[in-house]
């Protein structure tokens, strides 16, 4: 009797999870285990969101014989402070053996806005070069010597790619103004008397020393 009573279960079993088999596949609906799932792996680089500084070499300032630092922090999700430092080094001649050059050391408090993201993405910026301009003019022999102490405020646009591996670049363009421009003149010469030479060369430096100043980036560095 217990054997038929079995037999008479069975079937209503196989029927009952048949029906359930077929509900789960008619809705295609999976839902996972409750509970801390495993972790395979951990980023120990900042990725974009975490980065709170950036250190970058600015490639653009080999084009103007110079080299370029910049130093960016994380302020807050939209603003962001730093400080570029700029050192260039430009020199010009003549074929009568006249020749000219200019030095620049100049620091740039900075900020940037960045309407996306902190550190990444499109940014529109501001800064201000302070520092100094030195002018040299030597002709026939004589070298002449004028410093200059400039500030100069710019404004640029520009875009920064930040990966998750703390790589960085960016790209931006700007131009601002040199107050006082670093204007080498006759006066300047160690030798008062006016010869063509002295001319020409004096107008090539200041050819270098313009009142714009133009302000590019092509920046490669990391974030932390």
């Amino acid at each position: 009797m217990a054997r038929a009573a079995q037999l008479s279960i069975a079937p209503i079993l196989v029927l009952m999870s048949s029906s359930a088999f077929a509900q789960e596949s008619s809705s295609g609906e999976y839902k996972p285990p409750t509970g801390e799932q495993p972790t395979y792996g951990k980023r120990y680089t900042p990725g974009a969101s975490e980065a709170s500084y950036v250190f970058e070499i600015n490639a653009a300032q080999l084009i103007n014989k110079g080299v370029g630092l910049e130093f960016e922090s994380k302020g807050s999700e939209s603003m962001n402070f730093g400080a570029d430092l700029l050192f260039t080094d430009k020199s010009v001649s003549l074929d009568g053996g006249a020749t000219g050059s200019s030095q620049s050391l100049l620091i740039a408090p900075k900020i940037r806005l960045y309407p996306m993201q902190a550190l990444n993405g499109v940014f529109l910026g501001g800064k201000v070069y302070l520092g100094q301009v030195n002018s040299s003019i030597t002709v026939a022999g004589k070298s002449s010597d004028k410093s200059f102490n400039i500030i100069a405020p710019t404004v640029h646009v520009g875009y920064r790619f930040l990966s998750t591996f703390g790589f960085t670049w960016s790209l931006y363009g700007g131009a601002g103004v040199n107050f006082p421009r670093p204007k080498f003149e006759n006066k300047h010469l160690s030798d008062q008397s006016q010869t063509t030479a002295a001319a020409e060369i004096i107008s090539k430096v200041n050819e270098i020393n313009r009142d714009v100043r133009v302000d590019l980036g092509f920046t490669l560095g990391v974030a932390l």
